[in-house]
């Protein structure tokens, strides 16, 4: 990825601690790259290992095409011809880590307040949620799409310019230390915890080491800073002993009176959520009971932040739903196509939604595995197959390594055997469900990523 990025050789050096090798230290630098495909004018290369390509394979055709004025590098075999073209070479232990130190000295350059945000769930959608509000008002930045990890964030900073009074920052993990990393770039002024629930098991074994990871948050923070954190969310203990012992003041924010900052109200729609907060009403065209916190954390940030509340109101009326999260598409029957993802505690979000929202509609769940919850994965789907059947689910139609889990799960909490299906191919799932599904219904789909769920949500609506 390639972004705009004005400095020079010695200065990128001087920002990693690198050994410039060759080139000239005062050579100006347009822009930096880590993709030796997407070049410009002056541009800089920063070559990463990856588990199918290692980026320094590529140095000695770009050196010797003259495509960048200069290039990081692991290794000390590229100095002779980085000096016979008079290209500039940069030492370092770890690209990957001085790209996020280039990144880092260039957002404490700019003048932009930062403001970092992960969570198990709702990272991208209260992202959107509280750039578009602060959008309003204010130059401001953000990271696109979900560019959240320690490529995608480097290169979001980087984009920071003199002009941005705010940016927003999406922080994403599964694995402890990631976030630590990724707060020290990023060096947030104010930081939210959306939710901590259990994701990622599979590499932190815990709902207290998830809660301990996202803490994590606070590694790049300073003294005074603030966190807003999901007091609805469990180990919250956790959390707050860790900013305690950063000096950093937090406010927690939840839907009922447990919370530094609630909603008078809130209503929930198949096509919007309702908030009352402050003394004035709030709408956005978003499902699920999940995002009347996103809503909520996004208003507040923004009501401390000079956001009128006629500004958000216009905003949040025109808000778009982050593609395959919670959308609701209506074809004679309805879909909930929650494909993006899922894990516990996005499932039963799901599945509480739908039963509030939907309360006398034939509802049927169509899901496929959670990933990454390791050794608790059987337990945590026959849990979920409990949970569809306590909600009031007609059917469970289910798809995967744990379908069986999901189904049983279902049958023990006593749907009938006959509606809780486990299915050994996605195709005959799919086929099933178009015989079975009738106008009126209301069908969920949900399975994590690499399940490719969307394409039952396809063949529903090709059904129309």
């Amino acid at each position: 990825m390639k972004a705009f990025y004005r400095s020079t050789v010695g200065e990128i050096a001087q920002h990693i601690g690198g050994i410039l090798l060759s080139g000239d230290p005062l050579r100006r630098v347009k822009s930096i790259t880590t993709d030796s495909r997407d070049l410009d004018d002056d541009c800089f290369f920063v070559p990463i290992r990856g588990a199918r390509f290692d980026g320094h394979d590529f140095i000695p055709e770009l050196v010797r095409s003259r495509k960048i004025v200069g290039f990081l590098t692991e290794r000390d075999d590229f100095t002779d011809i980085a000096t016979r073209h008079d290209i500039a070479s940069i030492f370092c232990d770890n690209s990957l880590t001085a790209y996020g130190d280039i990144a880092r000295a260039h957002r404490l350059m700019m003048p932009a307040k930062v403001i970092g945000i992960t969570g198990t769930n709702g990272k991208t959608t209260t992202k959107e949620l509280l750039w578009a509000l602060l959008a309003s008002t204010y130059r401001c930045h953000k990271n696109e799409k979900n560019f959240n990890n320690e490529i995608g964030v480097p290169h979001a900073l980087l984009g920071l310019g003199i002009q941005h009074e705010f940016s927003v920052i999406e922080m994403g993990m599964n694995h402890a230390g990631e976030i630590a990393r990724l707060s020290n770039i990023v060096s947030p002024d104010v930081a939210v915890i959306t939710s901590v629930g259990e994701g990622h098991l599979e590499f932190l074994g815990s709902v207290e080491n998830v809660a301990r990871a996202k803490a994590e948050i606070l590694y790049g923070m300073k003294p005074g800073s603030l966190l807003f954190l999901n007091a609805d969310s469990p180990r919250c203990d956790i959390v707050k002993e860790a900013a305690d012992g950063r000096g950093v003041r937090v406010m927690t924010f939840a839907l009922d009176a447990k919370a530094d900052i609630v909603p008078e109200k809130i209503s929930l729609g198949a096509h919007e959520t309702g908030i009352v907060f402050g003394g004035e009403s709030y709408r956005a065209p978003l499902y699920g009971i999940h995002n009347a916190y996103n809503l909520l954390i996004a208003l507040a940030i923004a009501r401390d932040s000079g956001v009128e509340p006629e500004r958000a109101e216009e905003v949040l009326s025109n808000f778009s739903p982050v593609d395959k999260r919670s959308e609701i598409i209506e074809c004679g029957f309805t879909v909930i196509n929650d494909t993006y993802n899922s894990n516990p505690l996005s499932a039963a979000s799901a599945l509480a939604s739908a039963q509030r929202i939907f309360l006398d509609a034939r509802k049927i769940a169509v899901l496929s595995d959670m990933k990454e919850l390791g050794v608790q994965s059987s337990r945590y789907h026959r849990e979920l197959g409990q949970s569809v059947a306590r909600h009031g689910f007609f059917a469970l139609y289910s798809w995967g390594e744990f379908s069986r889990d999901l189904a049983e799960g279902a049958r023990e909490a006593g749907m009938p055997a006959c509606n809780a299906v486990d299915f050994p191919e996605k195709g005959k799932m799919i086929e099933t469900l178009l015989e079975t599904v009738t106008h009126g219904d209301v069908v969920l789909v949900k399975g994590s990523r690499a399940m490719k769920m969307e394409e039952v949500t396809d063949a529903l609506v090709r059904k129309e």
